[in-house]
């Protein structure tokens, strides 16, 4: 059995005031103000108001009101006041139990509110006959009767009811166990009350959307609106409505496994459902008992309140809730070893679960059939409408009117098309700029990034060279006047590895320098700088081999230096992975396109590890620029780096001549 709604209420009684409290008393006077018989009409609202005032505590005299109305209205053949009648009836046999006679004549009142073609009175009779699907256990059928009547209140625009008519919904489809649904349409209510502000619609909202929370286990948010409504409902002093209140807060507990709690509240509501003397009441506070009294092992009890809810479910023929107090009392019945008891018990739940469905699938049926034939029926006027329209047509002989007309329609149809693609052309190129801009904007970040790096290369370099480079050359004259020394040939040795090591120390200081700011770059060019930052790097184990095709003119020193730097990373990455003894490595200049190759005989590496955040960095300096970076590598066959390079606006020119590398 289900944790929440197997012995929950429904809020049988609570949509009933949900679907008419307001909504009732509205329609029928938007129904007989402009009747001519309104003498006649006047007598049947009256009725109407009377009975609806005493249903829930004198249902057998508000059952004589509505007869009285029904015959008045059937004797001057006020169809209007025929639906009024009707669907207060339906309530009225909702309180006596009757569920089926309720949907029966809810059928027929839908099938009247049709055929005069009255949305107002179409709506509130789909609710009438949604309701009784409620009570009856077919929630398939009410939730297309309710989806329909939300439909029409939607379209004529009556807020108060269709925020009653979401909450409906959404009951239905918490007894559909579709917690989406249920917390969907709890929510528009909600939205909807807040500019309502209905006082008694807003508490059924409130505690409808505390059941959809509690069915999407948020459990927490479900327990603190049970705790803002409780003071509510205690103000309004209406007794049914607080059995309910309770009875849901107690459904909670049992789904969050808080028995105790469960009973408590179980106890409230049960000793306020034998004041209501309302069977369905009785029947849904009994099989809450049950279930707990179950869950706490005290079968005794728990037994006797389930006779009692069974008892009073086929007095009242809810065969739904009939349903779950059978499997609840073959679940009770194993558990006290009485299994012929329980066989008993499933048999007859297994007979009555599976006539429920099959009415839900007839109903389900039959209102597609009604719709198709609906559908053909409309469409067999619309072409006798068109035949006629023919007709006329050609007894008319306006043939220059329709020509003026279609010219005229074609013209605007024309017009409309041109501005709305001149719109889209316009937006198209307006997001094409406004993308360029961002692209702009990021090159810009880009460039100054790159260009306060290399500002402090440089000044690192400077520091490097002047600094340190100056100190160990101190250090060395130093150290050569010691030659001098008297005990020189004592220390011979040592003197001789110290000089050596501040040779070293001062050939990496300048080497280091030199990769932080390569003076030959900026002296020279490209093609000077990479030879010679190339032949530093060769080794017996290393070669690099390098040529370039082409004369590669002098460009702007901080492209130069970029580009320097993009060829020194993609090296570094060849010497630190890829185990590579040899390098070859292409720079070629052809009508403005400067295109650099470097391909290795390394290890090799899968296209998807090669984009690590080394090659980020990389891609994002040629990006700068507007260049363009391909890699092409696999396990085993080395790597493979293309760049290339737009290098039109980089060119340097002196006199509107264009500037060639030098050399040495």
């Amino acid at each position: 059995m289900s944790n929440l709604s197997s012995y929950s209420f429904r809020l049988k009684l609570v949509v009933f005031l949900c679907l008419t409290v307001g909504g009732l008393k509205g329609q029928i006077k938007s129904g007989y103000e402009s009747d001519k018989y309104k003498a006649d009409s006047l007598r049947i609202k009256h009725l109407l108001d009377s009975g609806f005032k005493i249903v829930d505590t004198q249902p057998d005299k508000a059952e004589n009101y509505c007869k009285k109305a029904l015959e008045i209205a059937n004797n001057t053949g006020n169809l209007k006041g025929v639906i009024a009648a009707d669907n207060m009836y339906v309530i009225v046999l909702l309180i006596k139990g009757k569920y089926r006679d309720a949907l029966d004549v809810a059928s027929k009142s839908v099938a009247l509110s049709k055929k005069i073609k009255s949305d107002a009175h179409l709506a509130q009779s789909y609710s009438r006959r949604g309701l009784a699907g409620i009570f009856l256990g077919h929630f398939q059928m009410a939730a297309n009767n309710l989806l329909d009547a939300a439909i029409i209140l939607e379209r004529i625009g009556s807020k108060l009811e269709i925020q009653k008519s979401f909450n409906t919904l959404s009951i239905v489809f918490t007894e559909l166990k579709d917690k989406k649904k249920s917390l969907e349409y709890a929510l528009k209510a909600e939205s909807l009350g807040r500019r309502n502000k209905n006082v008694s619609a807003d508490i059924m909202t409130l505690m409808q959307l505390a059941r959809a929370r509690a069915l999407n286990n948020q459990f927490e948010v479900s327990s603190s609106l049970f705790d803002k409504l409780l003071p509510m409902v205690k103000k309004t002093e209406d007794i049914g409505t607080l059995t309910y209140t309770y009875v849901y807060m107690a459904e909670l507990a049992v789904q969050e496994r808080k028995y105790k709690k469960a009973l408590d509240l179980y106890q409230i509501a049960y000793k306020l459902a034998v004041q209501l003397k309302i069977s369905d009441c009785l029947i849904y506070t009994n099989g809450g008992l049950a279930r707990v009294y179950y869950e706490l092992n005290d079968y005794q009890k728990s037994e006797y309140h389930l006779l009692q809810g069974i008892n009073y479910a086929r007095r009242a023929e809810s065969e739904n809730m009939l349903r779950e107090l059978l499997l609840l009392g073959s679940e009770l019945k194993e558990k006290q070893n009485q299994l012929r008891d329980a066989l008993h018990y499933r048999k007859e739940y297994e007979q009555l679960n599976a006539r429920l469905l099959g009415l839900d699938l007839q109903q389900s049926v039959q209102r597609l059939e009604a719709e198709f034939q609906n559908s053909v029926k409309e469409r067999e006027i619309a072409q006798q409408k068109l035949l006629n329209a023919k007709n006329q047509l050609k007894i008319s002989q306006k043939d220059n009117y329709i020509v003026v007309s279609i010219f005229v329609i074609i013209t605007l149809v024309a017009f409309t098309l041109l501005i709305y693609f001149w719109y889209r052309n316009k937006q198209r190129i307006a997001n094409k700029n406004l993308a360029l801009l961002q692209k702009e904007k990021e090159m810009q970040v880009l460039r100054a990034m790159i260009d306060g790096e290399e500002t402090e290369r440089s000044r690192l370099a400077k520091d490097l060279h002047d600094g340190v480079g100056g100190l160990l050359s101190a250090t060395k004259m130093h150290l050569s006047i010691l030659q001098n020394d008297q005990n020189y040939l004592d220390i011979h040795n040592h003197f001789n590895h110290t000089v050596s090591m501040l040779d070293s120390a001062s050939q990496e200081i300048r080497m280091i320098a030199h990769n932080l700011a390569p003076e030959l770059l900026v002296k020279f060019g490209l093609n000077k700088a990479l030879a010679t930052y190339f032949s530093r790097l060769q080794s017996p184990g290393f070669k690099i081999n390098y040529l370039k095709v082409g004369e590669v003119p002098r460009l702007e020193s901080n492209f130069e230096l970029l580009v320097y730097r993009v060829i020194q990373e993609l090296i570094n990455n060849v010497i630190k992975h890829a185990h590579s003894n040899y390098v070859l490595v292409q720079m070629s200049y052809h009508e403005n396109a400067l295109s650099i190759t470097v391909e290795d005989n390394g290890v090799g590496v899968k296209m998807g590890e090669s984009e690590g955040l080394g090659f980020s960095n990389l891609k994002s300096r040629v990006d700068a620029v507007n260049g363009y970076i391909e890699v092409d590598s696999s396990p085993g066959n080395g790597t493979t780096v293309f760049v290339e390079f737009d290098v039109m606006k980089y060119v340097k020119q002196e006199n509107g001549l264009i500037i060639q590398n030098t050399s040495l």
